[in-house]
């Protein structure tokens, strides 16, 4: 697969509840105004998203405005971040802000919490 693969294939999106449970069990993460970012090694060699979104954020509109906005923001810099991770993002009210850059929030808070996976681990 080429880096300039645009796609957001489904094998790269989180289906299954066990998945994002270890996410949140390894408590690897990473946040900021915009979303909490939970990772998990997942064995294969490309990067998984999954989201959660809480109804605090708003309707199933900006639910789903906020979704996007994540996906977009994966879809592009997928091949920028560590491949072979579960990523799940928690979204926050930032994420509706049309200023903040997602992408480089992405990436930012996947490789800070990717780096606390290594220092941690024996």
């Amino acid at each position: 697969m080429s880096t300039n693969d645009q796609t957001f294939r489904s094998r790269e999106r989180l289906h299954l509840r066990c998945d994002y449970a270890r996410a949140f069990a390894q408590k690897r993460s990473a946040a900021d105004d915009a979303f909490v970012v939970y990772i998990a090694e997942n064995g294969l060699s490309w990067s998984r998203l999954g989201l959660s979104v809480s109804r605090r954020l708003g309707n199933a509109v900006i639910r789903n405005y906020a979704r996007r906005r994540i996906r977009e923001a994966f879809r592009r810099v997928k091949y920028d971040i560590p491949q072979g991770l579960d990523v799940v993002c928690v979204a926050r009210n930032g994420v509706l802000n049309k200023k903040t850059n997602l992408k480089r929030a992405m990436v930012r808070l996947v490789s800070k919490a990717a780096a606390r996976q290594l220092r941690n681990q024996p």
